[in-house]
């Protein structure tokens, strides 16, 4: 018995997608130290990355713990990580 090929439904429902824009930058690399992704244009100068921001990661100390009067607590040191935009 032959097997019978048909076209899938979802197919028939597609259509062309339009032409993309050229990109803005001719490669793309990682930074070994950051693991961050660096655009690089048709001069070989890094760029931003566009539309998707950047920003700068910060972190600071905070002391917890403390005392209640009576049962003091030894205190701890947090640290909260916070992102700042370029």
């Amino acid at each position: 018995m032959p097997e019978e090929h048909t076209r899938p439904w979802g197919l028939s429902r597609m259509t062309p997608l339009p032409p993309a824009p050229p990109a803005s930058y001719r490669t793309v690399h990682l930074d070994p130290v950051t693991q961050q992704a660096v655009y690089v244009d048709q001069n070989g100068k890094p760029i931003e990355a566009g539309r998707h921001g950047t920003n700068k990661q910060t972190s600071k100390a905070q002391t917890t713990g403390g005392s209640d009067g009576q049962n003091p607590t030894p205190p701890d040191e947090t640290t909260v990580t916070d992102y700042d935009n370029d």
